[in-house]
């Protein structure tokens, strides 16, 4: 009987632990944006970087100039524009941009390219 106590609270501290720390990730806070918006906005940036020729700086010009129904869209795009003109988008193309960001977003994933 001594043993049963110990043995309870080691399962109800196992099962706090799944509890506090989920499985799987929540999905990006989206604002009105849609993971096929942040897709497309990333396809959009690569063809700044590679079709257009633009610096990093003009892209974030083009990034200021937009309207945002919610805050967290801004912040979402300029990560888009920070990892497109870094050097991971050396090795991406128009497609494969948005494909990453569309994939990773459905995903839930805080980082876009682990």
């Amino acid at each position: 009987m001594r043993n049963k106590v110990p043995l309870l609270l080691s399962s109800l501290s196992l099962v706090g632990l799944f509890l506090a720390h989920p499985v799987s990730a929540a999905p990006y806070p989206l604002g009105t944006m849609t993971c096929d918006d942040i897709g497309a906005f990333a396809s959009e940036a690569m063809r700044w970087r590679k079709e257009e020729m633009i610096t990093y700086e003009d892209a974030m010009s083009r990034l200021d100039e937009r309207t945002f129904a919610d805050p967290v869209e801004k912040k979402n795009l300029s990560i888009v524009v920070d990892y497109v003109f870094g050097n991971y988008g050396r090795n991406w193309n128009v497609e494969s941009a948005g494909n990453v960001f569309r994939s990773d977003c459905e995903k839930g994933r805080d980082d876009p390219v682990e």
